[in-house]
């Protein structure tokens, strides 16, 4: 029996019946784990747009430019019915109006002038250049932002305004400032001087700000920045009196409202 015994004790073993649990590997000694790809957004694919959209779109888009608005490099080579297009069907044109689901021939002019200006298509596609004289930042979420984000942002604000020559702009952190514990020293290398701008960090951006640069445009210069804010987004167009009075009633606003 004791032999019998052995022998079946044998056999499992043999075939791995009896055999010890593996040895645990040490936290130390184990592979890591592969690295969680970064999420990205798909690519949405176009809108699609009727003809009589696109000549909505169109319209809205020449009585935008009649009034002052110039189209950006982005567009050149293009005609208008192309650009109305290229806008018409970008995913981002029309979207949270509260009438999306609309046909585009059955918004209001005001409302496709707005689609129009203020520009999602241009944050999402990161275009810093669709108008030559008005342009949409993102100004929420600013508590992390560095010297390189006020750097382009103010670089951006020179070059849109196209007043002063030289354009250089350095920024510099500054200790001790606002409820972050710090700000910032933004310093301009143009002709007229702009003084330097010394701000606190915060949430979100300050856009009285763009009054001490109006305060130092040429003596010649008649058109100032008008900004229009909707606490996610901030649009900058810089226009003369005329042209902001024109365009503010494109968009169905009161002739002070630019």
């Amino acid at each position: 029996m004791a032999l019998g015994r052995r022998m079946i004790g044998w056999l499992r073993r043999l075939f791995g019946q009896e055999r010890p649990p593996p040895r645990p590997v040490p936290a130390w000694e184990q592979e890591p784990p592969p690295p969680v790809p970064a999420w990205e957004p798909k690519p949405q694919p176009p809108q699609q747009r009727s003809e009589a959209e696109i000549d909505a779109v169109e319209a809205a888009l020449n009585d935008l430019i009649a009034a002052g608005l110039r189209l950006g490099a982005h567009y050149e080579g293009m005609d208008r019915h192309a650009v109305a297009r290229a806008m018409a069907e970008h995913p981002e044109f029309a979207v949270g109006d509260g009438n999306e689901t609309l046909p585009l021939t059955e918004h209001s002019s005001d409302a496709l002038s707005i689609g129009i200006l203020w520009s999602y298509r241009a944050l999402a596609d990161a275009i810093e250049d669709e108008f030559a004289n008005a342009a949409i930042f993102e100004d929420h979420c600013y508590d992390g932002a560095d010297e390189d984000t006020y750097r382009a942002l103010f670089a951006r604000l020179i070059d849109l305004a196209g007043a002063w020559t030289g354009r250089g702009v350095t920024v510099s952190r500054v200790p001790g400032l606002g409820p972050y514990g710090h700000g910032f020293r933004v310093a301009f290398e143009t002709q007229p001087p702009i003084p330097p701008l010394t701000f606190p960090a915060d949430k979100n951006f300050d856009w009285s700000l763009l009054e001490r640069l109006d305060a130092c445009r040429p003596a010649v210069e008649t058109r100032r920045f008008r900004v229009a804010a909707d606490g996610g987004a901030g649009l900058v167009l810089f226009l003369d009196d005329t042209e902001a009075r024109a365009i503010a009633a494109r968009l169905g606003w009161g002739p002070d409202d630019l």
